[in-house]
C-alpha cells in the first residue's frame, strides 16, 4: 500500500504569503492528502509563521503535526521546560489545545535522553499531542531512548521522520528493522532530494541563472539550499542524475514523476505501516506535477531495476546525510 501524503511547511511564509497558502489548502483533495506537517522553526527565516498561517486559515478535518523548536545545533532544546514552552507556543499559533504529532525536530546532544523522553512524555499525558516522534535521531540514539520509554514507563514514540529517497536509502537497514520490530511509522521527507532529483542541478550544468527560485538556488539566505549543496552537490550523485535521467527517457517517464513514484510505489514505505512521505510544493506546476505522480502509479519494471541498481553506486557518499 503507498504511503501517505502530507504537505509540508517548511517555505510557508517565505516562498509565498498566506493567499497561496490558501490556494494550497483548497486543493489538498487533488493531492489525496489529509495532514500537514509543519514545525515551530518554519519557515527557517521567520519561525512560527507557517503554524500562524494554519492558525488563521484553519484545518477542520486535516490531522497537524508540529515540531519542538530547534536551533543551535539542538542543543538544550529538548529540555522539559524548553519542550513544554515550545509546545504551548505552537499550539497557540494554530489556535488549537492538541495536535496529532509532536516530534522532536532534531537531536538535542547535551540534554540527557531520559529528560528529552520526560519531556515528551510530559506533553502526551498532559493531553497536548495523540503521538510522539522524533526526526533525524541517529539509530543508536533511538534505540536508546525507547529503552528509556520501555524502562521508566514513557510514551514510546509512535513516529520517526527522515530524509529517505532514491539517492538516500541508508534507513533501509540501520533503521527500518528497529521501526519494525517497535510498530512505529516512518515520514519521510525530500523525496526529490530537495529538487536534485528534478536533474535540473546536474542537467543545467548547475548554471546559477537556471536554479534562480530553486532550492539549489545560490545566495546567502538560502539556507535549505547550502544544506542541499553540502549533501548532493557531488561527481557521484550527479553521475547517478544522469544515469537516472537516461533511463528515464527510455520508459518515456519524466525524471521528476519517476523520482517520486519510485518513492510512492517501490521503496521500502508501506502505508499499511503508518509510513508517509511530505511533499512541499513551492507553485502550481510543483503541486500538478506531484499531483500526477501520486495517480500515475507503478513504475515499469525495468525502470525498477535500473533506479535500484543507482543505490549501490552512491551509497558511500550518502551515508553523511543522514548524520546529524
Amino acid at each position: 500500500m503507498a504511503p501517505n501524503v502530507l504537505i509540508g511547511t517548511g517555505s510557508w511564509g517565505h516562498n509565498f504569503g498566506i493567499d497561496q497558502v490558501r490556494d494550497q489548502m483548497a486543493q489538498l483533495d487533488k493531492l489525496n492528502c489529509r495532514e500537514i506537517d509543519s514545525a515551530a522553526l518554519y519557515p527557517f527565516t521567520n519561525p512560527g509563521v507557517a503554524e500562524t498561517f494554519l492558525g488563521e486559515i484553519g484545518y477542520d478535518g486535516i490531522l497537524v503535526d508540529t515540531k519542538a523548536m530547534w536551533f543551535d545545533g539542538g542543543s538544550n532544546t529538548l529540555t522539559v521546560d524548553a519542550v513544554k514552552k515550545s509546545m504551548n507556543e505552537s499550539l497557540e499559533r494554530l489556535k488549537t489545545d492538541k495536535v496529532n504529532i509532536f516530534y522532536a525536530h532534531g537531536p538535542d546532544h547535551v540534554t540527557p535522553l531520559k529528560e528529552q523522553a520526560a519531556a515528551f512524555d510530559a506533553v502526551y499525558r498532559d493531553g497536548k499531542c495523540a503521538r510522539t516522534g522524533v526526526c533525524n535521531f541517529s539509530p543508536e540514539s533511538f534505540a536508546e531512548y525507547l529503552k528509556i520509554c520501555e524502562k521508566e514507563g514513557y510514551v514510546k514514540p509512535t513516529a520517526f521522520q527522515g530524509q529517505y529517497n532514491l539517492l538516500c536509502r541508508g534507513y533501509e537497514t540501520t533503521l527500518f528493522p528497529l521501526l519494525r520490530k517497535h510498530g512505529i511509522s516512518f515520514v519521510a521527507y525530500s523525496p526529490l532530494a530537495g529538487g536534485m532529483l528534478t536533474g535540473k542541478v546536474t542537467l543545467s550544468g548547475n548554471n546559477p541563472d537556471a536554479l534562480k527560485g530553486t532550492r539549489f538556488e545560490v545566495s546567502k539566505d538560502n539556507l535549505m539550499g547550502m544544506a542541499g549543496r553540502n549533501w548532493y552537490d557531488k561527481p557521484v550523485f550527479h553521475d547517478a542524475i544522469r544515469e537516472l535521467d537516461a533511463l528515464c527517457k527510455t520508459h518515456g517517464v519524466d525524471i521528476t514523476e519517476a523520482s517520486m513514484r519510485w518513492v510512492l510505489h517501490h521503496s521500502i514505505l508501506d502505508g499499511e505501516k503508518g509510513d508517509g512521505v511530505i511533499i512541499g510544493p513551492r507553485n502550481q506546476r510543483q503541486l500538478d506535477s506531484y499531483a500526477a505522480a501520486i495517480k500515475g502509479g507503478s513504475l515499469p519494471q525495468g525502470l525498477v531495476e535500473g533506479i535500484n541498481g543507482l543505490w549501490e553506486k552512491v551509497a558511500d557518499a550518502a551515508a553523511p546525510i543522514l548524520v546529524y
